[in-house]
């Protein structure tokens, strides 16, 4: 697969229309490429950040609609680091406030160990699956140079809750974590399975919910993303101390399972957690709600075991409560229900606020836009959080406050419910019980406009 730039000097035409269209090809090509590795060592993922379209815009429209956030479509933090900073740079995907951010985490390693496999507990269990795939048994002589692999915490992205990095493993066998092929030679998968945090200077530890995997590699190493994230936000100042645990697996054997282990490689770095101090105060408003609402439900708990069924219910006297905190990478809007009059459930609360990000299933999804005749645009999304609880990423940035104003930001709120249920039409008397139904689920969602307001910005 050969490999895309998207530079703005290559697709900016010279219409105002045209840069619309070229814009709209570009991000559709964005949209549509998968995460894999190709040859010449990068892994291609979902660009979602083309922030200079705005820039053009504005210079050759002369107008403040493109005040730098339409076109940041999907928008997510945690994705920011998919691509390496020189390809952020050279390709227009910067955004000065998350790069600030970046550069104030500072991030240091402080120590890294490795152990190969005859000293990890499960040994015999990993030999023994070497032979059940054909493979010979550990020999230092094959893997013994994992040995000389140092690790390098390259950049760290925290926003108060989700935590993304980047560690360079330095080797001279970096070519050794191509994508794993039928050719002679050893083809290792590098993984994050673990991590762990604590305060630097204590010595409590928390666990942290951890993925990651290659992002890129050449003949001098390769380069790992990883995300953590914790259930309660790390200290609003200071520094931390993350413990992470990688599995370098022969891909022969198994790439994602750690039967595949060769190696077990823990790194620990530091950084500052004030790099995602809020920009202002939270700001907090009630949005009632009015009118009726189709909602899809889940109810994992019913006497007849779990059922899915559609319900229409009153949303006079539902009350949201918004709350919008101002970070560096962007607006974080949450919403909860504030109120709700008697006889509104727990299961109406997260049968409303189910996370739906893309419209492409059931529950809540929010759009935005800037200015008036703005195109409306997903935001992007923190993740699939508690039940009762919808979070959403406006990507407007500290530095384009003043000029977003001018114009202004409008969210809209959708609900979507089942119109369709594997193929079929399906009305408000719907249900389906999981236990006793077809194996197949597959609901087709319409959605229905439930409120429509300003974001306000400090």
């Amino acid at each position: 697969m050969e490999k895309k730039n998207y530079n703005m000097r290559d697709i900016i035409p010279e219409t105002p229309k045209e840069v619309y269209d070229a814009v709209e090809r570009a991000l559709s090509a964005c949209r549509s490429e998968k995460k894999e590795r190709v040859s010449g060592g990068l892994r291609i993922r979902k660009k979602l950040l083309i922030p200079l379209v705005a820039a053009a815009l504005l210079l050759i429209t002369g107008t403040a609609v493109a005040a730098g956030v339409l076109l940041r479509d999907n928008y997510s933090p945690v994705d920011y680091l998919d691509e390496p900073k020189t390809v952020r740079e050279e390709n227009g995907l910067t955004i000065p406030d998350v790069e600030a951010a970046i550069a104030s985490a500072a991030p240091e390693t402080k120590a890294y160990e490795i152990t190969m496999l005859p000293d990890l507990p499960e040994a015999d269990i990993l030999n023994g699956q070497r032979q059940a795939h054909g493979q010979p048994a550990y020999s230092e002589a094959d893997w013994g140079w994992m040995r000389s692999i140092r690790p390098e915490v390259s950049e760290v992205l925290y926003d108060g809750r989700n935590c993304t990095f980047t560690v360079r493993l330095h080797t001279d066998h970096g070519t050794s974590f191509d994508w794993p092929r039928e050719d002679a030679g050893q083809w290792v998968e590098a993984l994050v399975d673990d991590a762990s945090f604590r305060e630097e200077g204590e010595t409590e530890t928390h666990e942290l919910n951890a993925s990651g995997g290659i992002q890129s590699f050449d003949e001098t190493g390769v380069t790992l993303e990883g995300e953590i994230e914790h259930d309660a936000p790390f200290p609003k100042e200071g520094r931390v101390e993350v413990t992470v645990e990688v599995g370098l697996r022969d891909a022969r054997v198994e790439d994602l399972n750690p039967i595949g282990d060769v190696a077990v490689l823990r790194f620990t770095f530091s950084f500052d957690a004030g790099a995602a101090q809020e920009a202002s105060n939270p700001a907090v408003t009630l949005v009632p709600l009015s009118g009726s609402a189709m909602l899809t439900v889940e109810d994992w708990n019913s006497e007849d075991g779990p059922v899915f069924y559609n319900k229409r219910v009153s949303l006079d006297g539902v009350v949201l409560r918004e709350e919008a905190v101002y970070r560096q990478t962007g607006v974080y809007v949450t919403y909860t229900v504030e109120s709700a009059p008697d006889g509104w459930s727990e299961l109406y609360t997260n049968a409303l606020l189910h996370p739906n990000h893309y419209g492409e299933s059931t529950g809540m999804t929010v759009k935005y836009r800037v200015g008036s005749d703005g195109e409306w645009t997903f935001p992007g999304h923190e993740s699939y959080g508690p039940f009762g609880k919808f979070t959403c990423i406006v990507p407007i940035f500290p530095s384009e406050y003043e000029q977003v104003k001018k114009e202004g930001v409008t969210l809209s709120l959708w609900n979507s419910f089942c119109a369709a249920f594997n193929g079929d039409p399906v009305g408000e008397d719907w249900r389906y019980n999981i236990a006793t139904g077809a194996g197949e689920i597959r609901m087709d969602p319409q959605a229905q406009p439930i409120a429509e307001k300003a974001l306000p910005l400090p």
